[in-house]
C-alpha cells in the first residue's frame, strides 16, 4: 500500500490519501472502513469535516462499492474526528432540495427560456429529471436495485412547505414507501411486495390525487417517524 502523507495531498483524490502522522490537515479527517475495498487500509484520510454520507469506490473489475456512514466518534480527541463507514449501514436517500436549490431551478429554467418545474425526480446516483412523466416515473422505479431510492419532490411555495414521495427498494424485495403532505406535515409510510402496487400509488400521489395517495398495506402515520 502506497502511503502519502496528507500534508502533501493538495489535488489528490480520496483514493491515495494517507496520514500517518496522527492529524489530517485542515479539509480532511481520519476514517475507518468495514470490508469492502477499503477495509485493510490504515490511516485514509476523506474529505471533511463533516463526512460524506455515502463513498463509492471503483471496483477495479467494474462497478462500485458503496460505503455508508455508520457513525463519527473520536479515540480521544474531539478534535480529530473519526468517519466509520459500514457497507451494510442503512441506506441514505437523496436529500430534497432546499428553497435556495428551488430557486435556482427555477431560474436555470427561465434562462433557458422553459416553464416553471412542478415535479422532480431524484435518484441515488444524483440523477435529476424535471417533471417525469409516468412513463419516465415508471422505468425510475423499474430501474431500482436493492438498497437504491426514488424521491420525487414537488416545487411548491415556500408557504406550503416541502411536499415528497420516497420509495426504497429493501434487501427484502419490498418497497418503502414514505411521503409527506404539505398542509400538516405529517409523514406517511407504507410497504409493499408488488412493484405494481407502488408504481400506481407513486403515479397517484404524481397526479395529486390527494384522496387515495398510497392505500398500501399496513400504512402507519406520524409527524416524526
Amino acid at each position: 500500500m502506497s502511503v502519502k502523507g496528507c500534508d502533501s495531498v493538495e489535488g489528490g483524490t480520496v483514493e491515495d490519501v494517507f496520514d500517518m502522522t496522527g492529524r489530517p490537515p485542515k479539509g480532511w479527517m481520519h476514517a475507518i472502513f468495514h470490508g469492502g475495498p477499503y477495509g485493510e487500509d490504515v490511516g485514509r484520510c476523506i474529505p471533511g469535516p463533516p463526512a460524506p454520507a455515502t463513498l463509492a469506490v471503483p471496483l477495479a473489475e467494474g462497478g462500485v462499492h458503496m460505503y455508508r456512514l455508520w457513525t463519527v466518534g473520536s479515540w480521544s480527541d474531539p478534535d480529530d474526528p473519526i468517519a466509520v463507514y459500514n457497507p451494510d449501514g442503512p441506506p441514505v436517500p437523496p436529500r430534497l432540495l432546499t428553497a435556495q436549490e428551488k430557486q435556482w431551478t427555477q431560474e436555470g429554467q427561465q434562462r433557458r427560456g422553459l416553464g416553471p418545474v412542478s415535479l422532480i425526480a431524484l435518484a441515488d446516483d444524483g440523477r435529476m429529471v424535471h417533471d417525469p412523466d409516468a412513463p419516465a416515473i415508471e422505468a425510475l422505479l423499474a430501474a431500482l436495485q436493492e438498497r437504491q431510492h426514488l424521491l420525487l419532490q414537488r416545487l411548491t411555495d415556500h408557504d406550503e412547505g416541502d411536499c415528497y414521495i420516497l420509495v426504497l427498494f429493501a434487501e427484502d424485495a419490498t418497497y418503502e414507501v414514505e411521503h409527506q403532505a404539505s398542509t400538516t406535515g405529517e409523514r406517511y409510510r407504507t410497504r409493499s411486495a408488488s412493484q405494481t402496487e407502488v408504481r400506481d400509488a407513486v403515479l397517484r400521489w404524481a397526479a395529486d390525487q390527494a384522496s387515495q395517495r398510497t392505500e398500501l398495506e399496513g400504512p402507519t402515520t406520524g409527524d416524526d417517524s
